[in-house]
């Protein structure tokens, strides 16, 4: 019992190749989605879904310790697609990341923007006329830091959503 329970464990470590199906749609938006599982898509989009296949990673031989000279490597082909294609996939791939880093940075902008208000609240005579709410030290201090950090993350904002128009 005891071979068998290591046996296992040997197992769960051993490198497996492993292939997935990767789905790519389209919502009403224009924006591209992929994922893993076809039960994720909507269902009013799942006749437009195109079934994408992803080829097990390569293996760097030993002689090759970092990948080649000028970025990233060449990403793998997609089930036979044309240059056009690949490009036209790369392009569209580039738009939705940009697109989410233009979300999330607009969130972590309004994250700290609202902390600012709720200070700014309690701080301000007309909205807490006896001030009975206290400011805690730990929130001025992240009031300070918010306020120091905003302007950079407002031009980062403007600076990602200009990439994203030049691609569009």
């Amino acid at each position: 019992m005891l071979a068998g329970a290591f046996a296992c464990l040997l197992l769960s470590f051993s490198p497996i190749s492993s292939r997935a199906d990767i789905y790519q749609w389209e919502d009403s938006r224009g924006t591209l989605h992929f994922t893993d599982d076809i039960s994720t898509i909507p269902q009013a989009y799942r006749k437009k879904a195109t079934q994408l296949m992803r080829e097990a990673p390569s293996v760097i031989s030993p002689l090759q310790t970092s990948p080649p000279p000028g970025g990233e490597p060449p990403a793998p082909s997609m089930g036979g697609l044309s240059q056009e294609e690949e490009t036209a996939r790369d392009a569209a791939r580039q738009k939705e990341e940009l697109a989410s880093e233009v979300e999330q940075q607009k969130a972590k902008i309004a994250a700290k923007e609202k902390h600012i208000r709720e200070v700014d609240d309690k701080r301000s005579l007309a909205v807490n006329p006896l001030r009975n709410r206290l400011v805690d030290q730990a929130d001025l201090d992240l009031y300070d830091k918010y306020m120091a950090e905003l302007p950079g993350d407002k031009e980062r904002l403007k600076e990602t959503e200009s990439r994203l128009e030049s691609i569009k």
